[in-house]
């Protein structure tokens, strides 16, 4: 007959048995883990991508707002110079007009206040004569 297993031969038995089962688990967790660093790599690189094509959309918006904020403010320089020119122009044709219409109330003006600067110094004569 076979002599039962010592005390160390069991705790032996049952370190190993329980070390065996550790690896299995830790196969298990690096297998995991293995696949997860794989997963991180792709989402990485995908990720690269695309803040590459963003910065490349970015990019190309910006130069498109800035060539649109050019072409407002070369369109604003256009209105703005037509709108200078048509007001002085609008200016110098109201000036033109207006003149002859100066001239003839300054006329008439001056004829009714020489003719009652004449008719006021008559009249003054007469009374003092």
């Amino acid at each position: 007959m076979d002599r039962p297993p010592s005390k160390e031969e069991v705790l032996l038995d049952w370190f190993l048995g329980d070390s065996k089962e550790i690896v299995a688990d830790l196969k298990v967790a690096v297998a995991n883990a293995q696949s997860v660093r794989d997963g991180i790599v792709t989402a990485k690189s995908e990720l690269d991508l695309t803040v590459q094509a963003a910065t490349r959309e970015l990019v190309a918006a910006h130069r498109e707002l800035a060539q649109t904020l050019r072409d407002v403010k070369c369109s604003n320089a256009d209105a703005a110079r037509s709108v200078a020119a048509t007001s002085q122009g609008a200016v110098s044709a109201g000036v033109r007009r207006s003149i002859p219409l100066l001239v003839v109330c300054c006329g008439v003006t001056a004829t009714i206040g020489a003719t009652l600067g004449a008719a006021v110094a008559i009249l003054l004569v007469r009374h003092l004569v």
